[in-house]
């Protein structure tokens, strides 16, 4: 599944978990199950490899739905420039459910695995 869109501003939490996110608009024809997911990302041409999210974020008491993804093969070094940028999304595969844990640690320690995971579908 194929779409476009544009950063927007988040709250840092992915930051703070050691995942930072681009939070991105859902675009109003978005049709997708909540969860977690591999996906290609290209940003002014350039290809990255992402764990998106879609959907509430429980261990932090969002119900509302948000979508954000972590750029899996970003450094500091090399962070691309996303707030005036069409952000394309391609997503390969669903990885898993939303699930509500019990502390950002914990959140920490999925999204290790989920990134493991994203790394061997994306190759």
């Amino acid at each position: 599944m194929l779409f476009l869109s544009k950063q927007i501003k988040g709250e840092g939490r992915g930051h703070s978990v050691g995942f930072p996110t681009i939070n991105l608009v859902i675009p109003e024809n978005l049709v997708l199950d909540d969860g977690i997911y591999a996906a290609w990302i290209v940003i002014e041409d350039r290809t990255y490899k992402g764990a998106l999210h879609f959907g509430p974020i429980p261990t932090f008491n969002i119900l509302g739905r948000s979508l954000e993804v972590h750029l899996v093969d970003v450094t500091d070094d090399n962070v691309p420039r996303t707030d005036t940028s069409i952000i394309e999304i391609d997503i390969v595969e669903k990885l898993r459910d939303i699930k509500n844990f019990d502390d950002a640690e914990e959140l920490a320690i999925q999204i290790a695995k989920d990134v493991e995971r994203v790394n061997m579908i994306l190759k």
